[in-house]
This record gives C-alpha cells, structure tokens and sequence, in this order.
C-alpha cells in the first residue's frame, strides 16, 4: 500500500504505519463483520470491535464487543467487555450525562455499580489487555486481533466466550477505501477494506463448523469530544451483489456540525470512492426491545440522488440488541440485508441487492426522554 494524501490538507493515512494504535487519539477502533457458511449448513454473521479510549499522557481504557448471529434459528449472542481503565473513563461520561439529566434512576444506578468496581450483568472485566506495533496486535484477555504481513492489511482475530469460539482470518480483495475520499470525512480519521475474503471455524454451543464467506473491515481514530460526549448515529456498511460497497451513515445527536453531514460512499468493483453529502434517510418500522424498552428503527429507505440508487434496508430479524457499558445502555448492531433500484441509463432502471449490517446508536439512552406523543407516532409503525 502506498501512502494517501488528505485532501483537506489536515493529515494522511498510510499502512503499515495507521494499521496500530494512535496514542495522541482520544477514541480509536477496529471494526469488522463477517457472513459466513459453515460445512455443516450452518449460516452466519458475525461482528467485533476493539476500542481503545483516553487521553495522551494520562491512561487508556479498553473495551471490546462483540456478537455471532445464527441466521438459520434467528439467535443473536451479544458480548461487552472491558478493563478497568475503560470502566474508569466511563465515570467521565455518566458525569456529563448526569449533568444533562440528574432524575435519570438507570444512569445512578450505573454510577454505584462502577463506584464499587462491579460491572452489571452481562458486562465481563477484562484482564491482561496490551497493544503492540509491528506487527499491529491487540490482545483484550483472551481475544485478539492480529495483523499478519508487512502491508498490515490482512488479519486473524481470536474470540472466545463462554460456549463460542470464533477464529477467522481476513484477506482483503480491493485496495484500501479512505471514506470521503480522503479518509478524514469527520474529525476522525477513516479508512477500509470493505470487502475480504474470510475463512475460518466457528464454535457454537459444542457444534463446531469451518467457514468462508465475506467480510468487512473499519478503523477510525482521532480526537473529538464532540463525538465523544454527544453520541447518536446510524450506519450502514453495505455489500453489494454485484461486487460494489455502500458505506452510509448519519449523526443523530449533532445538528449543526458541518463536518457531521450525513454522507454515502459507492465503492466500485475496482475500489474507486464516490462520495455524496446528499442522501436521504426515511425510517418505515421501528422494533422496541423487551429488554432495554429502547425503540429502534430498524427498517429504512434511503435515497442517494446522485448514485440515482434508492433502497430498503431491513434486518434479518428485529432481536439483534447488544448491551453498552455506560450511558448509552445499548446499541441495535445486526445483520441486515438491502433491496432497491439504480438507474443504470435514461431508459434503464435496474434492481440492486445486498446484505450487510446497520449500527444504531444513541436511541436506548433517549427512552426516558422521549415525549408521550412521540411514542404514540411510533407505536403505529414498531414491528412486533
């Protein structure tokens, strides 16, 4: 890989170098998802990320989820972990958050449970958690994620818990992907390789299975409090049938950052970045969580004029909710798949498919601010 200049004029994004922890950053993550089939019929989709959070110079907290999606039997296994680090830097955000609304029963009680070092159920504390470069490995107890040639664009991730096991190995199929075109389409930094070649084993409940499909993979760094303090977004990373990606997202909770416009990203069969800031999101059902009383909108159109697409994403299935340490409670992160059109000419019109996977976040924490009205709207539309 080669090194990618940033257009705005605010930095650059090279591997091998950007593949390892940034500790000027204040949040950084690796992110991938994988649809995978197994040789003994079994289908699934799986994803994980591996935060690292704090400021330079005082300490760095980390916190790692992840999930395994049964697609055949509709399960979802979410799991949230993190080391004592990240369970102090939480205290800064319940703070702020308390700030903005001190009657908030589920937030104190948070505050109490960290105050005497215990994580609420089902959040597990990690141990022995290290970060080297050259090569890039994360190690958060007895997962990892490890980069494994001089380029650092190819992986291996370990993750085990409980009665799961996940073991695959990544290799991607198109260059690198800066989002935005430039790679800083925020204030973070971002970068891709949004289509890889995964093959690997699966344990699940004592039936184990080898594996291949597809994956996708993120890493985003940089520093923002804005992002940090003031979180609520909705992203979609999309795998075309036809070899294409969509890399969609808009931010809910900051309206008058300009640099937080909602955004698409087309990436073509040979990795090429087509950009637009005009897209339009439209959520048609919602789905209300028997756990977390959090409503989700789970099913959307979206309309991308300039690409002259317009879709419909829906999930594989509603109950897709994982648990988050700290403020936000929880998160909807799942499989989903895509529908829709493109105008291919003047006189063409052509049917476009996908499957990928849609991160909802900032609604669980809004569930006790939300108006009597409001609910009303959406009880018409929620998905049971």
């Amino acid at each position: 890989m080669g090194k990618f200049q940033n257009k705005l004029g605010s930095g650059e994004i090279m591997l091998p170098e950007d593949a390892a922890p940034h500790p000027s950053s204040n949040v950084e993550w690796w992110y991938y998802f994988a649809f995978l089939k197994g040789d003994k019929g079994g289908n699934y989709a799986t994803m994980a990320s591996f935060f690292s959070m704090g400021d330079a110079g005082l300490f760095k907290g980390h916190y790692l989820i992840f999930s395994l999606v049964d697609l055949d039997r509709q399960t979802h296994r979410a799991f949230s972990l993190l080391d004592e680090k990240a369970a102090v830097y939480m205290l800064f955000f319940i703070a702020y958050d308390l700030l903005l609304d001190p009657l908030d029963k589920r937030i104190w009680k948070l505050l109490y449970n960290l105050m005497k070092s215990k994580l609420p159920y089902p959040h597990k504390k990690l141990e022995n958690v290290y970060m080297q470069k050259t090569p890039t490995r994360l190690v958060y107890g007895n997962n990892y994620l490890y980069f494994v040639n001089r380029l650092e664009d190819s992986f291996v991730v370990h993750l085990a818990e409980e009665e799961i096991k996940i073991d695959l190995n990544f290799v991607p199929q198109k260059p690198i992907v800066l989002a935005g075109g430039d790679g800083k389409p925020n204030y973070l930094f971002y970068y891709s390789f949004p289509r890889n070649r995964v093959e690997g084993r699966i344990e699940n409940g004592g039936v184990a299975e080898n594996v291949t499909g597809t994956g996708w993979f993120d890493h985003q760094w940089g520093r923002t409090h804005t992002l940090t303090f003031v979180t609520g977004w909705d992203w979609f990373g999309i795998q075309l049938n036809d070899g294409r990606e969509l890399l969609m997202n808009q931010f809910t909770s900051i309206k008058n950052d300009r640099s937080f416009r909602p955004m698409a990203n087309l990436i073509d069969n040979r990795g090429n970045v087509f950009f637009t800031r005009n897209i339009e999101y439209y959520p048609v059902k919602y789905w209300k969580s028997p756990l977390t009383k959090a409503v989700y909108p789970v099913e959307w159109q979206i309309v991308i004029p300039e690409f002259y697409m317009k879709m419909k994403v829906c999930p594989y299935f509603a109950m897709q909710e994982a648990p988050i340490i700290g403020p936000l409670h929880a998160i909807w992160e799942g499989a989903c798949f895509m529908s829709g059109e493109e105008m291919a000419t003047k006189q063409t019109v052509r049917n476009i498919h996908g499957i990928g996977y849609m991160e909802l976040v900032g609604h669980a924490n809004q569930i006790d601010r939300v108006q009597n009205s409001e609910l009303i709207s959406l009880n018409s539309k929620i998905l049971q």
